[in-house]
């Protein structure tokens, strides 16, 4: 995942470093628009080590979560062939959610890297290519930066919508892990306030 955003912030150093040996002037039109899109390489890759972190702080409690579950289980094993069969789904599931937590920090960070450095990379050989058409360009690139950074905007706030919906699930997870239920045997946790606000 560093390696991810090691990637971005090179890539935004070498736009500078590339308009330059290209004999783009900082102070220009054309100059000023290759560093805003560094800056803007920067900030996404902020927000990727960011936002990583949080994956991990999320992985690291699901994987603490499991730990406990295998250590419930392995106490129980004692007690009937139902019980320890019973355990073994339950690892099984918290074994599938751990990789399936990994799973989606690795490719989350390499669709972002994928998705979002192609256009920047795309943007910058056109601006390069066409560098005596500055005034007629320097429209477009505004519309381009706009473009971007409301893609950008759309992704950050679907993402913390999806954060906000599934905080619920995430607090009832905890609970679950915290205060499971033992009858018969079976460990079973309470999951009726997930279904109280959902519609029937």
């Amino acid at each position: 995942m560093n390696a991810a955003v090691d990637h971005l912030r090179a890539a935004a150093g070498r736009l500078i470093e590339d308009g330059r040996s290209e004999g783009i002037e900082p102070d220009g039109p054309l100059g000023r628009w290759l560093e805003g899109q560094a800056v803007a390489l920067g900030a996404l890759a902020d927000i990727v080590d960011a936002q990583s972190g949080r994956i991990e702080t999320m992985v690291a409690r699901v994987t603490a979560a499991a730990d406990a579950e295998i250590a419930k289980v392995a106490a129980a094993t004692s007690q009937a062939e139902q019980a320890v069969r019973a355990g073994e789904v339950a690892l099984r599931q918290a074994r599938t959610a751990q990789i399936a937590l990994q799973v989606e920090q690795e490719s989350l960070v390499v669709r972002m890297v994928k998705e979002t450095l192609p256009l920047f990379v795309d943007k910058l050989q056109g601006a390069l290519v066409l560098r005596e058409q500055r005034w007629n360009e320097d429209v477009r690139r505004r519309r381009y930066a706009l473009a971007g950074l409301v893609t950008l905007g759309l992704f950050l706030g679907g993402y913390a919508f999806c954060a906000w919906e599934n905080a619920g699930a995430n607090s009832a997870l905890d609970q679950c892990m915290a205060h499971p239920l033992e009858a018969n045997g079976h460990i079973y946790c309470d999951i009726s306030s997930l279904w109280r606000g959902r519609p029937r």
